[in-house]
């Protein structure tokens, strides 16, 4: 099987442009204020981290789904690291802390499970070259 998903950028000014996909919101984009962008617009690194978190959300939600789990919330947090390297620029690590309520508390190895079974099995983290660490708290 093969699936494929396609986006385009527009430049519009300065370090800015934006990205669009399908008739999906369109997402304002600039390079890192770091490097001279300017601040509160999403960044390439920006939108790799949340990628990152929400690949292994949704794997989460479908192995739980299908372990039929009762969450009441999933939260998590993700920070990306940008470093130099021998290549260039690089990511070279993504923290990803999940933290997870329950309704039955009877449910957290299998909890602990499926979101095991996400980390394991994410599309987005499988793709890329930096470790991705994970962390969960089940409540």
């Amino acid at each position: 099987m093969m699936w494929t998903y396609k986006t385009s950028v527009d430049w519009k000014a300065g370090k800015t442009g934006e990205t669009r996909c399908g008739g999906k919101p369109v997402i304002e984009v600039a390079t890192p204020p770091e490097f001279g962008g300017p601040e509160n617009i999403w960044t390439p690194e920006d939108l790799l981290t949340s990628a990152v978190a929400t690949c292994i959300m949704t794997s989460a939600l479908f192995f739980a789904d299908r372990a039929k789990i009762q969450l009441r919330s999933y939260k998590s947090n993700a920070i990306g690291t940008l470093e130099k390297t021998k290549a260039g620029l690089a990511i070279t690590r993504i923290t990803v802390a999940v933290s997870i309520e329950l309704d039955n508390m009877e449910q957290e190895a299998a909890t602990r499970k499926a979101v095991e079974q996400a980390e394991k099995t994410c599309p987005i983290t499988n793709s890329l070259n930096c470790p991705v660490e994970l962390s969960l708290h089940i409540s």
